[in-house]
């Protein structure tokens, strides 16, 4: 998959597309907080808690620590 801009509902779909808009928001999130090395990069790549679009490189970063969707 493509790394480009996303919006964060648009992210959150992608890993959970059987939840609903909010609850994939909070499981998404959760992920990132748990998982101390894609907090850190996502933050060093200029991520702000609340943000609505992400970067491709945010984008990518997710994907190479969570795994494609």
């Amino acid at each position: 998959m493509k790394a480009t801009t996303y919006s964060m509902k648009e992210i959150c779909a992608m890993y959970f597309p059987h939840n609903t808009q909010a609850s994939a928001g909070v499981q998404l999130k959760r992920w990132i907080n748990y998982n101390d090395k894609l907090n850190q990069a996502l933050i060093e790549a200029g991520y702000r808690n609340g943000q609505k679009l992400l970067t491709p490189l945010q984008v990518s970063l997710i994907f190479q620590y969570l795994g494609e969707p």
